[in-house]
């Protein structure tokens, strides 16, 4: 079966098609609906929207430069979602007003931090009105965009799994082709949080996957690639490990996705040692160390001084933490070779072929 979506149909049936998920959301809650619907969330879910509010929150103090020429930069900021002007408030100014907004702000020199409401916050930073306005508005725009995942779980929608299926499964044929894409870690990496909160994702997240998954699929079918790996354990097994293995430090955006040895590690040249020489005594001595470790003594010790080691020569140790990971649990099995960078792929598959010609000769 040459078509890997056929395969794809073949192997899930039933969530082969995606299910529908709505593509527009205009709704817009009043406090009191937003707190109810809150109140609804589990603790994990509740947790994520709080933590996904600081987050907008701050990506809008960096991206407005608000405190740039300033000596404090931002921290945090605290929300009371029971507040009740004159009633009560568990947030306080400095000065001891009750808040329903708790900006935290740090000096830079000196790291002291304080704790301010908008007024304040304004006065203490020396501020103008207007940017003072603007920074309320931005805080309110990042809850009217909250509302959104809100009105999601009222629709009783939760994460979408067939989506995530698909999606993982695009990363995998992705992974085998000639030229892989250098896809999008960042928003992978926003869906597992998404996925591990068990919350829907925002409409345009969800839409961004399926143009991912389009543009491996035109890929696939514009390069006519057919030499395609259909094993289902070996995508099951890289399906188990995907949401782990997104968030390490080798996926740091893009660079999975780098065609060159060096775009990893610094390859020094040694004597009169050409690139390709450099690059060929690097992978003969990585597939020796991994070979090590099929005699199961010393192997924390051997891990350990090879790790000291790759960093001394090459740096990068989290690399190669992750490939005597992945080796340790896998072996030289394809899925071994899927969980690594295609220039590790190669490299390692072309050090076993030089050490078994030179086996039998």
């Amino acid at each position: 079966m040459d078509n890997y979506l056929e395969v794809y149909e073949h192997w899930y049936p039933r969530s082969y098609g995606l299910d529908d998920y709505p593509t527009e959301c205009h709704v817009t809650y009043s406090g009191t609906e937003r707190r109810m619907i809150f109140e609804k969330l589990t603790d994990t879910q509740q947790a994520f929207v709080n933590q996904q509010r600081k987050y907008e929150i701050r990506s809008l103090f960096l991206q407005q430069h608000y405190l740039q020429t300033s000596d404090w930069e931002f921290v945090a900021l605290n929300i009371d979602d029971e507040y009740e002007r004159g009633v009560h408030s568990q947030l306080k100014c400095a000065c001891g007003r009750p808040l329903k907004y708790q900006f935290v702000i740090k000096s830079k020199s000196q790291r002291q931090e304080i704790r301010l409401g908008i007024q304040h916050f304004k006065d203490h930073l020396g501020i103008s009105q207007q940017v003072a306005e603007e920074i309320k508005k931005g805080v309110a725009h990042v809850d009217l965009a909250l509302d959104e995942l809100l009105w999601l779980t009222e629709k009783e929608l939760s994460f979408p799994e067939d989506l995530w299926q698909r999606y993982v499964f695009a990363y995998y044929r992705n992974n085998t082709l000639r030229r892989s894409l250098a896809l999008n870690h960042t928003l992978a990496k926003r869906v597992v949080q998404f996925r591990h909160a068990q919350m829907p994702l925002f409409i345009g997240d969800y839409l961004s996957i399926v143009s991912e998954i389009n543009q491996i699929d035109r890929e696939v079918f514009e390069r006519q690639e057919k030499n395609f790996l259909a094993d289902k354990n070996i995508f099951e097994a890289y399906l188990a490990d995907f949401q782990q293995d997104i968030q390490a430090p080798i996926y740091l955006e893009r660079q999975f996705w780098k065609h060159k040895l060096t775009d990893f590690i610094q390859l020094e040249h040694y004597g009169a040692e050409t690139a390709e020489e450099a690059k060929i005594r690097y992978f003969d001595e990585l597939l020796s160390f991994l070979l090590s470790l099929k005699n199961g003594t010393q192997a924390i010790r051997k891990i350990r001084s090879f790790r000291r080691y790759h960093q001394t020569k090459y740096g990068n140790e989290e690399l190669a933490i992750f490939i005597i990971e992945k080796y340790q649990h896998y072996q030289f099995t394809q899925n071994f070779f899927l969980a690594i960078p295609k220039v590790y792929r190669v490299g390692i598959k072309k050090a076993i072929q030089r050490k078994q010609k030179k086996g039998s000769g």
